[in-house]
């Protein structure tokens, strides 16, 4: 049995929003000129969309997750162990009795115990320091971290990390001749 994904989801998003009101406004841009929403300065987007069963979320990426400020960031974290929990709470009575241990061990899966926060944040952000990485959303690289952190073999963190690259990667971009006036 798996947790609810849609319980996470929704407490992380309760936590994604006042965390980037949080984050101090940009010097480089006028407020005229703000971006349009879910995108950054640049016009890049600041979501990546993903599939869980059938149904579609769009996810914070790593280009939100980079224009933070340390303390939003860390709420962020706060948010998604806070809805782990929560699921875990919310579907204890739910679940049939023998289901129950699921229940424990997949919180005991997604998250680290005896871990900071500040110390999770600074591995998210060495994380996306990569571009290659900024389209990635913020709850797979909270798992990616979580993995490193557990001490998960490089080999299988590698994998991981690939097929998080490869899920989230932009369309290709496809040229067209051009037509002759």
């Amino acid at each position: 049995m798996k947790l609810p994904l849609a319980i996470i989801l929704a407490v992380f998003a309760l936590t994604v929003a006042p965390a980037a009101r949080a984050g101090q406004p940009s010097q480089s841009a006028p407020s005229s000129l703000a971006p349009a929403p879910g995108t950054g300065e640049n016009g890049h987007p600041m979501q990546s969309v993903g599939k869980v069963g059938e149904k579609t979320y769009s996810w914070a990426n790593g280009r939100a997750w980079m224009s933070l400020g340390d303390d939003a960031k860390v709420s962020m974290v706060v948010g998604i162990e806070q809805g782990v929990i929560l699921s875990v709470r919310e579907n204890w009575d739910a679940v049939p009795k023998g289901d129950q241990p699921v229940l424990v061990k997949t919180a005991e899966r997604l998250t680290v115990n005896g871990v900071p926060f500040n110390q999770v944040v600074l591995e998210m952000d060495k994380l996306y320091i990569d571009s290659d990485n900024d389209l990635i959303p913020v709850v797979d690289a909270y798992l990616y971290v979580v993995l490193e952190l557990k001490k998960t073999p490089p080999n299988q963190l590698k994998k991981f990390l690939n097929r998080l690259r490869k899920t989230y990667a932009p369309p290709p971009i496809v040229m067209q001749p051009m037509k002759k006036p």
